[in-house]
């Protein structure tokens, strides 16, 4: 398969970052995510099996999705290059946290917005955990969301 009839380089997608913790552990990944209904707050996430954004997720019942914000292309190249279960992320690339008590202190300062889900649902499907969530709480924080197209980071803009 080339570029050109790849589809994945034809839907342009949010960065990410899927924010979980159970018990003591804790761990965040880059991802993309897609809202399923506009009358439901649902939304779909998908990760590797094994990972363990995946065991805490399923664990605790709830992760964080964190849209990435134009300022943040290289945490999410970052995130995207490391396993969670081999170091603490957060500590390791020195993640600075919002101070939101509602955001259950994982989810990046400079994020764009953040939507706190419960796990409503979870398959697997050759390999991958696609997981669907209800959204519990959100936040606009009025900054530029990070964009994926083509293997190219775009910002968000108004036409």
């Amino acid at each position: 398969m080339t570029n050109k009839d790849n589809v994945f380089n034809w839907l342009a997608c949010p960065v990410v970052f899927i924010c979980t913790r159970h018990g003591h552990e804790r761990d965040i990944m880059t991802a993309t995510a897609m809202f399923v209904s506009e009358k439901e707050p649902l939304l779909v996430v998908s990760m590797a099996e094994g990972h363990l954004t995946a065991r805490l997720m399923e664990a605790s019942g709830q992760f964080t999705a964190a849209m990435a914000s134009e300022t943040q292309q290289k945490l999410a190249i970052q995130l995207g290059s490391t396993r969670g279960d081999e170091l603490d992320k957060y500590s390791h690339f020195d993640i600075p946290l919002l101070d939101d008590e509602e955001a259950d202190g994982l989810v990046p300062a400079d994020s764009a917005a953040w939507l706190k889900c419960s796990v409503e649902d979870i398959h697997s499907i050759r390999g991958y955990r696609v997981v669907t969530g209800r959204v519990e709480a959100q936040m606009d924080l009025e900054r530029s969301p990070l964009i994926w197209r083509q293997n190219s980071f775009f910002k968000l803009a108004p036409v």
